[in-house]
């Protein structure tokens, strides 16, 4: 393949009427991005990448080259620094630098660039802080948001338990009628759907909605980001999407009385152990469990413990 010329000169040709143009009922990049996009586009799918993945690398990518309002090939690491730390978390901003070093170290490889400004890029660590569930009083504040969309964000995150991305690209289409009642198709991580019953309440209003997205973009090409979710709940409760999901596993739990794999499929996780770790033992469940100890001894005789042989023998201290 040939070299990358000093210039920059390479591949700032096709234009927009030629391109594929993936995704066209979104915001489209600049001109000088839509070839290298597309070629990428189809490495990924060629890669067997889930469409989701693809849908939200070329989203994050689009929005860099917006933001940034330079060609491919002018793009330094400073630049993708800024834009890095842009998103609200440590869980989108580690999906946005896996964005970043997806495409910039496929435009290398391909030929298109002699370098990867994203290649020395340092690592963004795992949070490890303990996660705790949305307090109900957190909850109640978002589902009495003025904003009737954003009321609608906050039920699918407390209520049906739905990740950020999952609530962005939910339609109204997307709502099923069975015997039992209404579920809702997610479509969630790893290109994989799952059906999650909803309350009448949560089913009246998605179907109260325009067909098509039901979170559309302000420009009127596809649904908003995961991100602009993550702002909007953030800015109603005061907490993250994610610790309303948390809240929900916690109230599936217990109200199951502790069916785990229930939760499990609601939540959509391939491991269990993931699904315990969302989990979370309140001093509620604490005072329940003592309390039932106590009624526990009371159907055995004052006074007296069973000792090691299978008799009884009076309490001490």
């Amino acid at each position: 393949m040939a070299p990358f010329p000093a210039s920059g000169a390479v591949c700032r040709g096709r234009k927009r009427e030629n391109a594929i143009m993936e995704f066209k009922d979104r915001r489209q990049p600049p001109d000088s991005w839509i070839p290298w996009l597309d070629q990428w586009v189809a490495d990924m799918r060629f890669r067997n990448l889930s469409e989701r993945s693809i849908g939200y690398y070329w989203y994050k990518i689009t929005d860099l080259a917006r933001l940034t309002n330079k060609p491919p090939w002018q793009i330094v690491q400073a630049d993708l620094k800024s834009y890095i730390v842009r998103p609200p978390s440590n869980a989108a901003r580690r999906s946005t630098m896996n964005a970043v070093r997806n495409f910039f170290g496929w435009a290398k490889k391909a030929g298109l660039r002699a370098d990867n400004p994203a290649e020395d890029l340092p690592a963004i660590k795992r949070e490890t802080r303990h996660k705790v569930p949305a307090p109900e009083t957190a909850v109640g504040q978002g589902l009495h948001d003025a904003d009737r969309q954003t009321r609608l964000m906050v039920m699918l995150a407390a209520e049906a338990g739905l990740r950020r991305a999952e609530i962005a690209i939910v339609r109204r289409e997307d709502v099923t009628e069975d015997l039992s009642g209404r579920s809702l198709i997610v479509h969630g991580k790893g290109a994989k759907d799952r059906i999650v019953p909803l309350t009448d309440e949560l089913a009246d209003a998605i179907l109260a909605s325009p067909k098509g997205w039901l979170f559309p973009h302000v420009s009127g090409k596809g649904p908003v980001c995961g991100d602009t979710v993550y702002r909007r709940i953030q800015h109603a409760t005061g907490c993250s999407p994610h610790t309303l999901r948390h809240r929900f596993a916690t109230a599936a739990y217990i109200s199951s009385g502790g069916d785990i794999r229930a939760v499990q499929e609601l939540l959509g996780h391939e491991s269990l152990a993931t699904t315990q770790a969302y989990v979370t033992v309140t001093p509620l469940n604490l005072r329940s469990v003592v309390n039932s100890v106590r009624e526990y001894g009371e159907g055995m005789n004052v006074g007296q413990v069973v000792s090691t042989n299978g008799g009884t023998m009076p309490a001490t201290e």
